[in-house]
């Protein structure tokens, strides 16, 4: 984080992103359709092999822009955590180990504008239908605070939201997760969950909602530790839960207990339109905003920005994992090829014999999602799949380098799950050991002097 006392906010860290970079966000000041077309623009910029964060001054005449694809790059993750891009995984586990316990403000700029009760319209916000098999308008940005139940230790998640009134939503919460496990507490003794849901903050605090560790960390603590500073917070108007103070959309609401409606389906990661639900309903008590809020959105399904929102913090957990057993790890990815969620790569140097399989392993345990590990040599640029599919091609040998574990348990999201199992490969791709033919390299002072001539005639 800048070490300067503006607080941390998603509109400063557009305006540093724009000062560093002013290529890296596109205006647009056509209006556009509240279903289906800022998913199109964000989609078809992608297969152009551009990632600029996408801000749209009208969206069907509603009042705030809506700002997406803030997460399309991973520079700009380095740039919201503070750190040099290549540095990115490595200091993202390091700052998530930091605790600082938040501060309490009587109030803040999220609320410049309180709807509470009869006042509250979900339909007030530019809330977007995505892909053509989406149940409906869906919140895809929704991080969603609540309390444990009888800790009140503070978990902050992503769930998809499902507009199906004023005041009501549907979600789908992450089963085997921390929400879940509240909500089901708290419904066996039939008691609602009080929620609150930030839509559009600074990305270290969108970090903290991907954050994964005991259930009995508060996570306003992580978002501190990983920010370098409190986060400021406020008590909320109608529920028993603090919201952060510099958000620029906050809603309160409750996860009702013992109630059940149907949600989704709704394009997710995998590329395909999931029908897989828990259907939890919440019913907001409260909308709150700055007087000119912006609406952050995520465009879903298999977007570069959804993914990477995917991949950085378990390449981060990963590595952290690996490192704390085998030091000579030196590099960790998560694919877009497989969904930056289903397929792990690995790089090792110089591995022992056996080392590529135990590797695998623990990724495996640490990551019940995964399907493939491929563990290939530290020559091996593991961000490009061309490099891990030439080491596959080139080092291994499938009747003794292929191992297969049978039902396992996997990702529920998965299409080709068997009732939550799945069968996990790992791959062993690094040099055999013995007298094997060194990779082919260029010579760097030539590489360098290569690179200044492209420069000099094409920029």
């Amino acid at each position: 984080m800048p070490d300067n006392d503006a607080p941390p906010t998603l509109r400063g860290f557009l305006a540093a992103l724009e000062a560093k970079d002013p290529a890296s966000i596109w205006r647009v000041g056509e209006r556009v359709s509240l279903d289906h077309d800022v998913s199109a623009v964000v989609m078809e910029m992608e297969r152009s092999g551009r990632d600029p964060v996408l801000w749209f001054e009208d969206v069907a005449g509603f009042p705030f822009p809506v700002v997406t694809n803030v997460f399309g790059a991973r520079n700009r993750f380095a740039l919201g955590l503070g750190v040099p891009p290549e540095q990115l995984i490595r200091e993202w586990g390091a700052k998530g180990r930091e605790r600082i316990k938040p501060v309490c403000r009587e109030r803040g700029p999220v609320h410049d504008v309180v709807r509470i009760g009869p006042e509250v319209d979900l339909a007030s916000l530019p809330i977007m239908q995505h892909f053509a098999c989406d149940a409906g308008r869906y919140i895809t940005n929704a991080i969603v605070v609540a309390k444990d139940p009888d800790t009140g230790v503070r978990n902050a998640s992503f769930h998809r939201m499902l507009v199906k009134g004023r005041n009501r939503l549907g979600t789908s919460l992450h089963s085997r997760r921390d929400l879940w496990n509240y909500a089901g507490r708290a419904e066996e003794r039939g008691e609602d969950i009080p929620v609150a849901i930030v839509i559009g903050a600074h990305p270290v605090f969108t970090f903290g909602g991907l954050w994964k560790g005991p259930i009995s960390t508060d996570e306003y603590e992580v978002i501190g530790g990983m920010m370098g500073r409190p986060l400021e917070i406020a008590a909320g108007r109608t529920i028993p839960v603090e919201a952060p103070v510099h958000a620029e959309i906050v809603l309160e609401g409750r996860i009702l207990a013992g109630t059940r409606e149907p949600e989704g389906p709704f394009a997710e990661f995998t590329g395909y339109a999931s029908k897989r639900s828990t259907e939890h309903v919440i019913e907001v008590s409260a909308i709150m905003h700055r007087r000119d809020a912006l609406y952050q959105d995520i465009i879903p399904g298999i977007s570069d920005e959804h993914t990477s929102l995917l991949a950085v913090p378990q390449e981060a957990r990963l590595l952290a994992a690996l490192h704390d057993h085998y030091p000579n790890v030196t590099d960790v990815a998560y694919p877009k090829s497989g969904t930056c969620r289903l397929h792990a790569y690995i790089a090792v140097r110089r591995p022992a014999p056996g080392l590529a399989r135990l590797l695998a392993a623990t990724a495996f345990g640490d990551d019940l999602s995964l399907k493939l590990v491929v563990v290939v040599d530290d020559d091996v640029d593991v961000h490009n799949d061309s490099d891990v599919l030439w080491a596959m091609a080139t080092r291994m040998q499938a009747d003794n380098d292929v191992d297969i574990l049978r039902n396992g348990m996997g990702a529920i999201l998965d299409p080709s799950n068997r009732d939550g199992l799945t069968a996990k490969m790992l791959i062993d791709a690094t040099r055999p050991h013995g007298d094997f033919p060194e990779r082919h390299t260029l010579d760097p002072a030539a590489l360098e002097r290569a690179r200044a001539l492209i420069r000099s005639h094409f920029g």
